[in-house]
């Protein structure tokens, strides 16, 4: 069972990121009067869309009680939380401090307060570690899941330390729109996330505890798929090598996710 304090952070997180989702993704050209200035529309969709992930999961951190099926969670957000974290502060002469802009306020109290917080409402001990309540079936996961966890632990690796370590001397110059260190970075922390995320998953021993982890992936890969598909079909985004890599890596990603699901649903 999780703890009310717990639950309010869930609830806290699951808002402020359904209004970046929203005001990123749906109100890209209004992306310079974020936290920080985000001057390409491209780039505020994308990090809006990973943004649907954070509200996925503080949803359920909100909704869920029991601490069985959301433990999954755990590394990655301390992992999200540690990098945009450093991200925020490394760039910190960067946010929109004047005029004043209360995202901005938000924003910077959210992620000093996040990382520093989670680690304690968090369950610790026996009940941190327990067994599925009597009554969940125990499906073993199948080893193509397993594999294809593997991979995306892999391109999320890759692709987070390109953004974060020194993202303007190499990875700026294939990404398939302009970019910013602050927005790499900012990118960064999702991918950092999601290794994290993805290497508890691959953990666990039953479909239960990772099955709420395997639909946040599907969000995350099918709604990245589906802002490039608009992107591309509305001529926003110039369709590079670099570009299609992109597109057909989400695609691809998110298929595999979307049949592996309904292979292990079926058990």
């Amino acid at each position: 069972m999780t703890s009310s304090s717990y639950r309010n952070v869930g609830l806290i997180q699951f808002l402020l990121a359904s209004v970046f989702v929203i005001w990123l993704v749906f109100l890209p050209g209004f992306g310079s009067k974020f936290a920080w200035p985000i001057a390409n529309p491209l780039s505020a969709m994308f990090i809006g869309t990973c943004f649907a992930l954070r509200a996925f999961e503080g949803y359920f951190m909100w909704r869920e009680p029991n601490w069985t099926r959301l433990r999954w969670m755990s590394w990655g957000t301390m992992a999200f939380l540690t990098f945009i974290f450093a991200a925020t502060y490394w760039h910190i002469d960067l946010l929109n401090w004047q005029p004043f802009n209360l995202i901005t306020i938000i924003w910077f109290i959210a992620y000093t307060a996040e990382p520093l917080t989670i680690p304690f409402v968090e369950p610790h001990g026996a009940e941190s570690s327990g067994n599925l309540p009597k009554g969940q079936g125990r499906v073993a996961i199948s080893s193509a899941m397993h594999n294809l966890l593997l991979v995306i632990m892999f391109v999320a690796a890759a692709l987070g330390a390109m953004l974060f370590i020194n993202p303007m001397k190499f990875i700026a110059n294939l990404w398939p729109w302009q970019l910013t260190a602050f927005d790499a970075r900012i990118m960064a922390s999702f991918f950092a996330g999601i290794v994290f995320w993805a290497a508890k998953m691959k953990f666990a021993n039953n479909w239960a505890e990772i099955r709420m982890g395997i639909q946040g992936f599907i969000l995350f890969f099918g709604g990245h798929f589906l802002v490039w598909l608009f992107n591309s079909i509305m001529g926003r985004l110039n369709m590079t090598v670099s570009a299609w890599v992109y597109g057909i890596v989400t695609g691809v990603l998110a298929t595999a996710l979307v049949i592996l699901y309904f292979q292990q649903e079926r058990k």
